[in-house]
């Protein structure tokens, strides 16, 4: 699969620890592999899903053979905020709007 990472995605990496964004970039790296045997991947609505490494999420969503990273979070509440999922659904609206 090809990934897409958008948003503040990066800069939110660049702000963790060596070792939690190592384990982040490996997990990303098997999604892309379609490797996902081992990885925790829960549906939050829809098409939307995240990717659950330690306390952090990643938030992304597949259109075709193209996945999209859409936004990550430190996890901090049972559920995810829904801002994000909100925001995750307007880009896959947006993204899917335009194929």
């Amino acid at each position: 699969m090809n990934l897409q990472i958008l948003g503040t995605f990066t800069k939110f990496l660049d702000g963790l620890s060596a070792g939690d964004s190592g384990k982040i970039y490996a997990h990303l790296k098997s999604l892309e592999r379609d490797q996902t045997e081992g990885l925790t991947i829960k549906p939050l609505k829809g098409k939307i899903q995240e990717i659950v490494v330690k306390q952090y999420r990643i938030v992304f969503f597949r259109i075709g053979a193209t996945g999209y990273v859409v936004d990550a979070f430190r996890k901090q509440s049972k559920k995810t905020p829904k801002r994000i999922i909100e925001r995750a659904e307007k880009i896959y609206r947006d993204i899917k709007n335009s194929c």
